[in-house]
């Protein structure tokens, strides 16, 4: 009944309703876009926006484990600590991935190597470098 046919980019419905789709929509233009991607560049306010989210999500995920597990009131027949310590760590793990893929887009609109994301591997070096890319201006085209 609502048969599609295409026809040089239009969609056609049989009831003779015509839509063009844009074509420059396309996989890699989501993906660039996504919160999850390391492609594609990001500016200051977003990526310290996006940092400010992660951390909220990872504190506020370990903090709920922690309650969820320790708790007795949900757990009768003992203590599930441990568990709640490895959604933490686990959460907490996934938090620190999505943020260097932030970190590496931020790299990228700064015109700086990808290969800089190592520096959050040195301890007290990170602090200072992630301060660096959040105050450091984007790249002049």
């Amino acid at each position: 009944m609502f048969g599609i046919g295409k026809n040089d980019g239009r969609f056609l419905l049989r009831f003779g309703l015509h839509f063009k789709v844009s074509a420059h929509i396309t996989l890699t233009t989501i993906m660039n876009n996504s919160f999850l991607s390391s492609e594609g560049t990001i500016g200051r306010f977003t990526f310290i926006l996006s940092l400010v989210l992660l951390v909220a999500i990872a504190t506020g995920i370990s903090y709920a484990a922690d309650y969820y597990f320790t708790h007795p009131d949900y757990f009768m027949h003992g203590h599930f600590g441990t568990l709640g310590v490895f959604f933490a760590i686990v959460t907490s793990l996934i938090c620190i991935m999505i943020g260097l893929m932030q970190m590496l887009k931020r790299l990228r609109d700064m015109g700086k190597g990808a290969y800089l994301t190592l520096l959050m591997l040195l301890p007290g070096v990170n602090a200072v470098f992630l301060l660096y890319t959040c105050v450091a201006p984007s790249k002049q085209v």
